[in-house]
């Protein structure tokens, strides 16, 4: 049960950093 909330807690971490770097790049793209 533990290793699986390790596993939840480690893509939680990659969906924050995957929406963070999509922002960054959506206003590259589209600075407005």
């Amino acid at each position: 049960m533990t290793m699986f909330r390790r596993i939840s807690k480690f893509f939680k971490r990659m969906g924050d950093v995957y929406v963070s770097y999509c922002e960054r790049i959506g206003s590259i793209i589209s600075p407005f």
